[in-house]
């Protein structure tokens, strides 16, 4: 299921920047002690050939936008997503995305 919007949400209006500036995310946080990040990753291009995330928590990534290709730390292929997908990453893990195009998500932050 596709999240759409949020509602009784408080909102971190202060975005976490990485890689100078090509991917960015805001923390929304539910009254009963949920988190969530909402962010854009920018296009991959002769600067930057991937995007190197790290995970404290387990998280589930919901693809809003877009397309990419993810390979999980403990994988040793690339697996595609598209909008309306999801992939789960291990909490003190990692995972590397690469995209072709601007792709918007939703991090479910479930550890």
């Amino acid at each position: 299921m596709t999240a759409a919007q949020f509602t009784n949400v408080t909102v971190n209006a202060q975005a976490t920047i990485t890689y100078d500036g090509r991917c960015s995310s805001h923390t929304i946080m539910f009254e009963d002690g949920r988190h969530k990040t909402l962010g854009v990753i920018l296009p991959c291009d002769n600067s930057v050939d991937h995007y190197q995330f790290s995970t404290n928590t387990s998280e589930r990534i919901e693809i809003i936008s877009g397309t990419c290709e993810v390979k999980i730390d403990s994988e040793e292929e690339y697996s595609y997503y598209r909008a309306g997908q999801s992939f789960v990453v291990e909490g003190n893990s990692g995972f590397s995305l690469r995209t072709e195009e601007i792709v918007q998500y939703v991090c479910h932050l479930e550890g």
